[in-house]
């Protein structure tokens, strides 16, 4: 799997290239040879989503909180904008990222080999780094649509997101519980989360099906610029959603937080996750937890995602997968852990 940056050039050579140049410049600063590679990777690539996505500001800001430090660890971390969710668990798989961003069902079901990876088998080298956030359900249509409940769905035109992110996993699965085809709507289409803003605004899409955390720039210009407002999920939907494991649970989008829904939205929320891979050496995760953890308020601070996280919800919600080593070393000299 190959990830495309501008002009061209595929992400694996530009990470070979980088690490050069970064090696080269810690020569020609300290004067000093380098660090053998075994030692650990001075270099980590971080996964997120597309760039309108919740992921790609918060792998940004934890990058940036790591490399706030560079001078001291002599580590570099640079996020990229990825196809999100299964794209950043499948990257880590085949080596070009080190750690992403992904949900907390899906990073359970590579561990096994289930769902969306039964074909690509157990990942048991997948290891978590720390819960980040919680993010919910989020289905949204034109406030003057006359939608006012999934019943009202029929020959509309709907987006299911593009395949390798999380919104479109989390489609799949409501068509699945609520027992859909495509048959059933006007239009199907499979476009990313900035595309299927833009064609929402453009009356080009009537429903729009996304989980992103809260507050999102995203959502306050559907509702604010667009006049889009959420759907409550129906009873059944909830369900089955809570039906599929520890993972979904009850969650609300609150009523005063955009125009157009006066009342609390009922939804379903998933924990957001940072993940890495056994490979990843544990001096390198531990870097990454410090940058979390060894300031905690920074980290709150970051992104508003972020705020509400604490020692505990980071340590104890969302983790179905073994913690890396690193991680796990880091938290138990802090008393993090037992």
């Amino acid at each position: 799997m190959t990830s495309a940056l501008p002009g061209g050039v595929s992400l694996p050579a530009f990470r070979r290239h980088l690490q050069r140049v970064l090696l080269a410049g810690l020569v020609a600063v300290t004067g000093m040879a380098p660090v053998t590679a075994a030692a650990f990777d001075k270099f980590v690539a971080l996964g997120t989503s597309s760039t309108s996505g919740v992921y790609f500001p918060v792998g940004n800001a934890i990058c940036d909180l790591i490399n706030a430090g560079r001078l001291d660890h002599l580590m570099r971390c640079l996020s990229y904008s990825t196809g999100g969710s299964v794209y950043n668990i499948q990257a880590l798989t085949s080596g070009e990222l080190d750690i992403a961003i992904t949900r907390s069902d899906l990073a359970y079901e590579a561990y096994l080999g289930k769902g969306q990876f039964a074909a690509l088998g157990a990942n048991r080298d997948l290891r978590t780094v720390a819960n980040l956030y919680g993010q919910p359900v989020a289905v949204i249509v034109k406030a003057d649509s006359g939608i006012d409940g999934f019943d009202k769905f029929d020959g509309r035109r709907i987006n299911i997101g593009n395949r390798g992110s999380g919104k479109r996993t989390i489609a799949d699965m409501i068509f699945r519980i609520m027992g859909w085809t495509n048959d059933r709507f006007g239009k199907v289409t499979e476009l990313s989360t900035g595309a299927m803003g833009r064609a929402f605004c453009a009356g080009e899409v009537d429903i729009l099906i996304e989980a992103l955390g809260i507050p999102a720039a995203f959502y306050d210009r559907m509702t604010r610029e667009c006049g889009g407002r959420f759907v409550s999920l129906p009873p059944e939907l909830v369900a089955g959603f809570k039906a599929t494991g520890p993972f979904f649970y009850d969650d609300r989008i609150g009523g005063d937080l955009y125009p157009h829904n006066p009342a609390d939205v009922n939804t379903v929320g998933i924990k957001i996750v940072l993940v890495t891979v056994a490979r990843v050496h544990p001096r390198s995760i531990g870097i990454v937890a410090d940058a979390m953890f060894g300031k905690l308020d920074d980290f709150r601070a970051a992104h508003s995602a972020l705020s509400r996280a604490t020692v505990d919800s980071m340590l104890k919600e969302g983790i179905h997968v073994p913690i890396h080593p690193g991680a796990d070393a880091y938290y138990r000299q802090r008393n993090l852990l037992p």
